[in-house]
């Protein structure tokens, strides 16, 4: 009797794949070389023991519980969008890199240091660094044949922590705004 063939992956299990690697290069386990090479693996998959290959060397992603609030290093997006939002630790610095991509940094639920330092390259891509009302934003750094644009609020509460970007744009942008709180979330708040 013949052997029935292994069902053909959707997009949904690819891209739970591809944020496994962006997660790996976050952490520093993948160069973004690598990344890149894995990602191209992973469209190029058909079945799910084609991925094994490529996750082989990464370990197992906890299944249960909630995620333990830790320090993001990297966030990554090449040919793609990476997020990073909700409750999280900014490394010192962060660093993100969007290439033929786009990364947004949602500063409004994290607990900011009194300073906080990252580091945005955007290469035919962009950034965007959301603060919560009243923090001050230095963006500092360059832009070549891109942009770099502070739409943060001017209605900056003295001794409020400052959120330091330090920009490198080659034909992209990086950009830094205010996120106004919501209705929700300031009745969260109190």
């Amino acid at each position: 009797m013949a052997e029935a063939p292994e069902p053909l992956l959707s997009d949904a299990d690819r891209e739970v794949v591809v944020e496994r690697l962006r997660g790996a290069c976050g952490d520093g386990r993948l160069t973004l070389d690598e990344f890149s090479d894995r990602v191209t693996d992973v469209y190029r998959a058909r079945t799910a023991a084609d991925l094994v290959t490529i996750t082989r060397d990464l370990p197992e992603v906890p299944e249960v519980g909630p995620p333990a609030l830790r320090e993001t290093n990297w966030v990554v997006a090449v040919f793609s969008g990476s997020r990073r939002s909700g409750p999280w630790r900014p490394a010192r610095p962060t660093r993100a890199v969007a290439v033929f991509g786009s990364c947004q940094l949602d500063l409004t639920d994290v607990d900011l240091a009194p300073e906080t330092h990252l580091v945005a390259t955007a290469v035919f891509g962009g950034i965007e660094v959301l603060v919560p009302e009243g923090v001050a934003v230095d963006l500092g750094g360059f832009a070549v044949l891109g942009g770099r644009e502070d739409r943060t609020s001017s209605h900056r509460q003295p001794g409020a922590p400052v959120v330091r970007v330090d920009c490198r744009a080659f034909l992209g942008g990086v950009t830094a705004r205010t996120r106004p709180f919501s209705r929700h979330r300031s009745a969260r708040q109190r």
